[in-house]
């Protein structure tokens, strides 16, 4: 289940010493909200500062708001406090320990895909400290499965696999990087990297495509770069069942994953449709609106419809949504008309291609 937070830092304090460090440290970090007992209103604080007599629900909220929150208390306070809260470390925030003299700050949930690791680095930084990280690769120097996912931008499947590969790679285990893309040296340390999406090898494989891969005998985990658009057109009064039938045959007939798809897009004319708006939610990813002049600035490079242009005023919606809407990338499955839908796909240019 994925859960939308607020990209911020949540500091919460419990004593004096830690309010005060809560303050100097949302000075350093900005743009943080701060969590501080109502006994302890001050005037030095921001204005903003969230003052609570219930600790247990302030912490609550604060698990279920932010992305990244750092405690200024006990350990063994935070660990009682968030036990019925954790549920997953594909969804939980990342979650820094730190003592109110600010001397550790220690990495205690989340410390690769939530990036509690580096907020402890940042926090031991800002403040001269010492980060506390006890996540067997970082203390074996050896890559981790869901870091390289989070610098990439990538989903992983499955997520379960996480474990092994993560244990055997600290083990030392040769652990095979097929990427369909070349990738930068500092992506590749610590796997046998081989460019390209075929590998003869039968051990364990990390693959890095938005492609279907074929099944293979050895232990493997995809990384799902989400850098794929679909462009959709309508009828007026579709079902979300029919544009998410749609969107899956073009993904399908691509060799795409559902799990790279980043967003619909349709024309401006079409953003209140409720089928395309239901549809976005079940991808959950966004729709996104593109302009008719966007479309018209486009002419020749997109199949036209003449009956498109007499309705709306442009010669299509599918293609040049895609291409639009992907910041010009390149289009992978050309206008399919899949009942009262049309739906393209393009591939948007990832962040690490030359």
């Amino acid at each position: 289940m994925d859960i939308a937070r607020e990209n911020r830092v949540a500091i919460l304090a419990l004593t004096v010493g830690g309010a005060r460090l809560a303050g100097t440290l949302g000075r350093l970090l900005g743009d943080v909200q701060l969590y501080i007992p109502g006994r302890l209103c001050s005037e030095s604080l921001p204005p903003d500062t969230l003052y609570f007599e219930n600790w247990q629900q302030a912490a609550a909220e604060a698990f279920h708001r932010y992305n990244r929150l750092i405690f200024i208390m006990a350990a063994g306070i935070v660990v009682r406090t968030l036990a019925p809260l954790v549920h997953s470390k594909k969804t939980d925030p990342a979650v820094v320990v730190l003592d109110e003299k600010g001397r550790f700050a220690v990495s205690l949930l989340a410390g690769h895909l939530g990036g509690a690791n580096g907020l402890a680095q940042k926090v031991a930084g800002l403040l001269r400290g010492t980060a506390v990280i006890t996540t067997a690769t970082d203390v074996n120097g050896v890559p981790a499965v869901e870091l390289l996912a989070r610098e990439l931008d990538c989903k992983i499947y499955p997520a379960k696999g996480i474990t092994l590969f993560n244990r055997l790679l600290v083990e030392g285990e040769k652990i095979s990087l097929c990427s369909r893309w070349p990738l930068k040296p500092e992506h590749t340390t610590g796997f046998a990297y081989n460019e390209g999406e075929e590998s003869g090898e039968t051990g364990p494989i990390v693959y890095i495509t938005n492609q279907l891969v074929q099944p293979v005998q050895g232990p493997r985990i995809i990384l799902r770069p989400r850098n794929l658009v679909a462009g959709v057109g309508c009828r007026k009064g579709v079902s979300r069942e029919q544009v998410v039938s749609a969107v899956k045959k073009a993904c399908k007939l691509g060799g795409f994953s559902l799990l790279s798809l980043r967003s619909l897009a349709t024309v401006d004319l079409k953003m209140q449709e409720p089928g395309l708006l239901e549809a976005a939610n079940y991808f959950k990813v966004p729709l996104l609106e593109v302009t008719r002049q966007q479309i018209d600035s486009l002419d020749g490079q997109f199949t036209p419809s003449d009956f498109v242009k007499d309705r709306i005023g442009v010669g299509g919606v599918c293609e040049p949504a895609a291409i639009t809407a992907s910041a010009m990338g390149q289009l992978k499955v050309p206008k399919q008309k899949l009942g009262p839908v049309t739906v393209a796909i393009a591939e948007a240019k990832l962040w690490w291609w030359d």
